[in-house]
Order: structure tokens, then C-alpha cells, then sequence
């Protein structure tokens, strides 16, 4: 049995960099991903802003600011891998625990109303079968 551990363990031990890698390597692509997103959004922002000029100045003013943001994030995010970013998120957790845990609470009401949603009982059927006083023989 101590050989068999052992060969396990040295088994482990060999495939462990390469799940990491691989881990690393779409975790980067998610990165990716997440950049192109904010710019896309940062664009759209900025289109929004240029239509809104004339016709309500004070928000394309505003809108214009959350463009500006939303490519400064996305430039931020550019040139970092998902470990630094998952560090920096760490960090700011443990110097922000009640925002952290706010916004846990938040993100997991959100979730439970999507799933909500997304489990909604069916539609009753229209063949008839499913009307609860029906005529029984």
C-alpha cells in the first residue's frame, strides 16, 4: 500500500503544474473576456452620451462620466493576469470586510431570484387534463 501512495502522490505531484497552467490559462481568458466587455460597454456609453447631447446635456454629462470609467477598468484589467487580480479582490475583502459581506449578501440574492425565475412552475396544459374539476366518471 505505501508504494501504491506513493506512486499516487508522485502522479499528483506531476499533473498539478499542468492543471495550474491550464487553470491559469483560462482564467486569463476569462480576463480577457471581462476586458472586452467593459469596453463594449464604455463604447455603447459614449454613443448613448453623443445622442443625449442635445437633447438632456446634464445626463449625457453623467453618461459620459460612466464611459469614461468603464474604459479606465477596462484599461486597468488589460494588462493584468487573473492572479493579480484575484489577489488585489483578497486584499481589498480583508480591508473592506462589511462591503465584502454586503455585497456577498447581494450577489447571492440576486442569484436566488434568477434561479427563481428560472424555475417557474409550468403553464397548465391546454389539452384539458389539468383543470381540478373536471367531469368524473
Amino acid at each position: 500500500m505505501d508504494q501504491t501512495s506513493q506512486a499516487a502522490t508522485a502522479k499528483a505531484a506531476d499533473i498539478v503544474p499542468a492543471v495550474k497552467d491550464q487553470v491559469g490559462k483560462i482564467a486569463d481568458q476569462s480576463v480577457a473576456s471581462g476586458v472586452e466587455a467593459a469596453a463594449a460597454v464604455g463604447k455603447a456609453a459614449e454613443s448613448a452620451a453623443r445622442t443625449l447631447d442635445e437633447a438632456l446635456p446634464a445626463l449625457a454629462g453623467y453618461v459620459r462620466s460612466a464611459a469614461e470609467q468603464s474604459n479606465k477598468f477596462a484599461d486597468s484589467l488589460r494588462d493584468k493576469k487573473a492572479e493579480e487580480l484575484l489577489a488585489t479582490a483578497v486584499g481589498w475583502s480583508r480591508q473592506q470586510p462589511l462591503l465584502t459581506l454586503a455585497g456577498a449578501a447581494l450577489l447571492g440574492f440576486a442569484l436566488s431570484r434568477v434561479v427563481k425565475t428560472g424555475v417557474a412552475p409550468a403553464a397548465p396544459s391546454s389539452n384539458g387534463a389539468d383543470h381540478g374539476g373536471g367531469n368524473e366518471d
